[in-house]
């Protein structure tokens, strides 16, 4: 079974992501916060995370460098704002999918990421 890890601090985000990728027989694991997506990812395996761009970790420190930390191969699609500034961005080019999405938007890009595993997002 394929496992999506979810990261977003919006619950509609969350369930909006769930209610697109299980009906597609992924299994989709939604946390809240970036601390504890990093305890899920101490003791499992997934195949794919999906983290907002403003996820981090008690201590400041984004949530994708976080996880790239403890996994440096983790696949990483970042979900960022519409019409946010492309500057300082550059490491989530093609890993991205802006928010609001649509089904049909996540549902591409998470086939597309699962197929050919993209590089992990790395943020300063």
């Amino acid at each position: 079974m394929v496992t999506v890890l979810v990261i977003d601090a919006d619950p509609a985000v969350r369930l909006a992501v769930k209610s697109v990728l299980e009906p597609a027989d992924l299994t989709v694991i939604a946390v809240a916060e970036a601390a504890a997506a990093l305890e899920r990812l101490a003791v499992l395996r997934v195949d794919l995370i999906i983290c907002d761009v403003a996820a981090s970790t008690p201590d400041g420190k984004p949530a994708t460098s976080a996880i790239a930390d403890i996994d440096p191969s983790a696949p990483i699609m970042t979900l960022v704002p519409k019409h946010r500034d492309a500057v300082g961005m550059s490491a989530c080019i093609g890993n991205a999918l802006e928010k609001p999405f649509t089904p049909s938007e996540l549902l591409r890009k998470v086939r597309r990421a699962l197929v050919a595993p993209m590089p992990p997002s790395s943020q300063p």
